[in-house]
């Protein structure tokens, strides 16, 4: 399901201008690919689904990624995070779906890698990203319905351009501060006089109360909880969020985890408060440094070229207004949906949000 952006509301969040796709497949190289499950059998509903990130093209295991990260709360899961952090590296995709699909997805993964690198017993062992959050008020997740298979076709459908946001993929069954919701994205790039670089972030958006809802500094969900029935929402899960930041600038690990902390930032923005219940976890990488894994037996010292931390400020803020945006794009590309027990989660009023939004900033002017 997938509607339009806020941004083609004519609202502007922040100040730097997004890519040309808006999307996190603005660094060049990453990929997005989904599959989709929804559907309704004789007494329940399944709307689950498989979102994939290729990071970069080219061998990602032999020629891996600087990467870091940043749990902001840590009721939910991201495998593989606990390595990315030691080493500062990434080498497998990453992987989002339902929490109880880790298992499944994670086995499909080391399949995929063990097969297209011909990996055999004197590899490394593979140890796959993947990010899940609980999609149970829509969806069944007693049905086991992401399987192997669906992480193979996600990865063999993952494609730069656009991406298709909202209730599809890993989001179909996902709801975002009482909304539908599920996947977005967004991305900004620098002016050359602060590096021209670009970063792009793509979320899983499973998390929110509808009261805190702000967009652009704006508390719309303060006016909009009044005008819609408590009865029916979910009612004791705050729910969470997967974050995935990009960028090609050059940067060190501990830089990158710096980045994902300011994408935390941007939940924040929206109205998050990280509630104990949830899950705010947030990996980032970069492609502008890769390392080939044997280069370390072939001397003493590595070589790494990374931007100073001087200049680093405005992919701060880049990030932030990225992570802002790709929030509310997962609601504004959703249409609303109903699944398991005739829960459902409705589509965000797009048109009162914009009057909101552009009646507010006419009278600041």
């Amino acid at each position: 399901m997938t509607g339009s952006g806020i941004s083609d509301f004519g609202i502007t969040i922040g100040r730097f201008p997004s890519g040309e796709f808006n999307g996190i497949t603005d660094i060049r190289g990453v990929r997005v690919g989904q599959v989709t499950h929804n559907y309704d059998n004789e007494d329940t509903s399944v709307r689950t689904g498989v979102t994939a990130i290729l990071p970069a093209t080219g061998d990602i295991y032999e020629k891996h990624l600087v990467a870091g990260g940043f749990v902001l709360n840590g009721i939910g899961e991201m495998t593989g995070l606990t390595q990315v952090l030691e080493w500062g590296w990434l080498e497998t995709p990453i992987l989002l779906t339902n929490t109880l699909s880790v298992g499944d997805v994670h086995s499909g993964v080391v399949s995929y890698m063990q097969k297209k690198y011909s990996l055999g017993i004197e590899s490394d062992v593979i140890i796959p990203v993947i990010g899940e959050t609980d999609d149970s008020f829509l969806n069944d997740v007693r049905i086991r319905s992401n399987t192997r298979e669906d992480v193979y076709k996600a990865i063999t459908a993952a494609r730069s351009g656009p991406v298709e946001q909202g209730s599809v993929g890993a989001g179909t069954g996902m709801t975002t501060f009482d909304f539908s919701g599920g996947i977005g994205t967004s991305s900004r790039v620098l002016p050359q006089n602060l590096g021209g670089f670009t970063i792009g972030v793509l979320v899983l958006s499973n998390f929110g109360k509808m009261r805190n809802l702000t967009i652009e500094g704006m508390k719309v969900g303060k006016f909009l909880d009044p005008m819609f029935p408590e009865e029916g929402r979910r009612e004791y899960s705050y729910g969470s969020v997967i974050v995935v930041a990009a960028t090609d600038a050059p940067l060190m690990s501990g830089q990158l985890s710096r980045i994902a902390k300011r994408a935390a930032l941007g939940l924040g923005r929206t109205g998050s408060y990280a509630a104990s219940t949830s899950g705010e976890i947030i990996i980032a990488f970069s492609t502008g440094n890769r390392l080939h894994r044997r280069e370390g037996n072939r001397g003493k010292y590595l070589t790494m070229r990374f931007i100073s931390d001087v200049h680093i400020n405005p992919l701060y803020e880049a990030v932030i207004e990225a992570t802002e945006e790709a929030v509310i794009n997962a609601m504004f590309h959703s249409t609303g949906m109903t699944g398991r027990q005739g829960n459902h989660s409705p589509a965000i009023p797009k048109e009162v949000i914009r009057d909101m939004l552009l009646t507010s900033s006419r009278e600041k002017q």
